[in-house]
Formats: C-alpha cells, structure tokens, sequence
C-alpha cells in the first residue's frame, strides 16, 4: 500500500533539506533547491540568501498555495526560526505599487503599446 504525505510533512522534509544545505553550503551568494519531495510537491521551492549578521536566511516558496516565507538560521545556535510569511496571491493582480519615482507608469506603457499597433 503506497502511503501518502500530507503538505506539513513535505514542508518539513524541504525544510531540514534546506538546514543541511546551510550548513554545507559552499557557494557564497546562494543555493537553490527544489524537488518532488516524495510526493509531486514541485510547487515548493528555496533559495538560500547570504549570511548577515550571523543569520542565514532561507526563502520557501509555495507556488501552489501562493505564499512566500522567510526563515533564519542563527549560525551560532540560535536555532531556527521564521521571520515573515506573506501571501502573493492579491499583491500579483497589482498593476503597480510603491513608488511612483522609479520607471514608467503601466498605463503610459499601455498607451505606447497602443501607438505602436497603429
């Protein structure tokens, strides 16, 4: 009889795979990790940020359920912990947000767009 998984269990797999890629890692910038988890959850993704102030941070993804969380790891046994978790799936129907200073605006790009097809 094949057994099957629920999503903490598959969450907690990615999650101590992703402990020990902390702490193994070799690359200086970061780590990404996905797999199937024993159960098809390829929705689920990390990447692993750059230490700062004795802290590593790890970013785990569930495209599936649309929420974004972020971890830390105290390097020097603190242990780990999540720092923030945020659910992406309204911020996406955004047309644009947060300062208006940086680039066009999405109707001035629309507008242009326009203008081209004629």
């Amino acid at each position: 009889m094949l057994k099957k998984y629920g999503l903490n269990t598959i969450l907690l797999g990615v999650v101590i795979i992703l402990l020990v890629l902390v702490l193994i890692k070799t690359s200086p910038n970061y780590v990404i990790a996905q797999g199937d988890g024993g159960a098809g959850a390829k929705h689920v993704f990390a990447v692993v940020g750059s230490r700062a102030n004795n802290r590593e941070p790890f970013y785990l993804v569930d495209t599936r359920q649309e929420v974004i969380m972020v971890y830390e790891y105290g390097v020097q046994g603190d242990g780990l912990g999540l720092t923030s978790a945020r659910s992406y799936k309204y911020d996406k129907l955004l047309e644009q947000y947060g300062r208006s200073s940086f680039g066009p605006k999405v109707d001035n790009i629309q507008k242009e767009i326009v203008k081209m097809k004629r």
